[in-house]
């Protein structure tokens, strides 16, 4: 899942570009009319609280992710991808592939694992695993998602949901959605599954507590140089907007590029087309393993040109820094292939940077859009025996990035160096 400041020689092209994204959004809103079949579903009915959306237990402040809490998976029909990693590792990989009886608990699993005698190489790849393990994994939700209909998105999020509530019957979900089909052609693109899937996402989650990151990398592979695809890209953020902004538990944060990227103003363009205004904020980022440092800085100005919307920066994977790229002006620093040594980054949770010596009143705090260890591109090479296509969760790149964790948000000098 604007900011820009508008100023009076712009008006009547912002007027005119506001029209269009209307004109875009009526031909996005044929919705599906699919009579779902729901397996699961919340008790929880009482009404919508801004202050409180996720109805955290004992939350206090003005940050919604304080004290969250969040599901942390075990290896359960195949859950948590460094739980089922853990559980190979060890000899208890059945786990994984159980659906009957009752899932066991990330804190049991690993206080099981822990009492067994392991060799000094079993024991090492597990304690990293566990890194990774004990923070709560996004499972994204897309365009390719089984098929990716209405229903097999309805489906697998109820699935998602139901072992949720069988493993930790307080937890709030974490999702990430990627339902826009990303063209390379630089046009506004057909997007024939678009709505139906936006609304079986909806309709799987009802009034389950949900954190969801809406449209990874929706605005960080804009195409800027066609205002068509400029129009349709923000039609298609704002169908998704409205719609699951009326969830009555839920929180979102909409994708808002990234520093070396994207340009605040461009940003805050078509987050206020995008109606970003329904929601928290947005979150920062996804694929390029900048310095938290420097998207905070970014954030902030994204904020400010949006009328104080709120962000969070994912941290999966920026501990060490970025790999500067040899095409920065058409790539910036982006790296799809998990590139080695990077290291997890500040650990997920609420936060507004104080600690690390960047206070900002607008930042939430840190969390993991995808899972240290997951891939970007169909074309990445693993880091263990294996090809890894997008969205395949790769042992050995999570074992590496676990090694060098470091929950410094910049360079040293001046940042602190973290290890952990």
């Amino acid at each position: 899942m604007g900011r820009r400041t508008i100023r009076f020689a712009t008006i009547a092209a912002l007027a005119a570009f506001t029209l269009a994204i209307l004109g875009a959004a009526s031909g996005a809103r044929r919705r599906a009319r699919t009579a779902f079949a729901q397996q699961c579903s919340s008790p929880d009915t009482t009404p919508r609280n801004p202050a409180n959306p996720l109805d955290t237990r004992g939350f206090s402040g003005t940050d919604p992710l304080n004290r969250a809490h969040l599901f942390v998976e075990s290896p359960w029909l195949y859950g948590g991808d460094a739980a089922d990693a853990i559980a190979d590792e060890v000899g208890l990989g059945y786990l994984s592939r159980e659906e009957g009886g009752r899932p066991i608990p990330w804190p049991r699993f690993k206080r099981w694992v822990n009492r067994m005698h392991l060799t000094r190489f079993t024991s090492f790849r597990v304690h990293e695993l566990e890194k990774i393990g004990d923070y709560p994994q996004a499972h994204q939700f897309s365009v390719y998602t089984a098929g990716g209909s209405g229903d097999a998105v309805y489906t697998q999020v109820q699935n998602y949901l139901c072992r949720m509530r069988r493993t930790d019957r307080r937890a709030t979900a974490v999702i990430t959605t990627y339902f826009i089909e990303h063209d390379s052609q630089c046009d506004a693109g057909d997007q024939p599954n678009f709505t139906s899937e936006v609304d079986a996402l909806k309709a799987a989650v009802g009034n389950f507590s949900a954190l969801i990151f809406v449209e990874e990398d929706a605005i960080d592979t804009m195409c800027w140089r066609n205002p068509a695809a400029v129009t349709g890209r923000a039609a298609l953020l704002k169908y998704e907007i409205d719609a699951l902004s009326q969830l009555p538990h839920a929180l979102l944060y909409v994708e808002g590029g990234t520093s070396d990227a994207n340009s605040p103003g461009r940003v805050a363009r078509v987050l206020r087309a995008s109606d970003a205004y329904k929601i928290r904020g947005f979150f920062l980022g996804d694929t390029h393993f900048n310095w938290a440092a420097k998207e905070i800085r970014f954030g902030n100005r994204v904020a400010r040109l949006t009328g104080g919307l709120h962000f969070v920066v994912d941290t999966r994977a920026d501990g060490q820094g970025p790999i500067l790229s040899p095409h920065p002006v058409t790539q910036g620093i982006e790296e799809l292939c998990n590139p080695p040594h990077r290291g997890m980054g500040p650990v997920p949770g609420a936060s507004n940077g104080r600690s690390y010596g960047l206070y900002s009143k607008y930042l939430d705090g840190f969390e993991w859009v995808t899972t240290p260890g997951e891939s970007a591109a169909p074309t990445c090479p693993g880091r263990s025996t294996h090809w890894a296509p997008s969205g395949i969760f790769d042992e050995g790149i999570a074992i590496d990035f676990a090694a060098h964790a470091n929950a410094r948000v910049g360079p040293s000098p001046p940042y602190e160096s973290r290890p952990w």
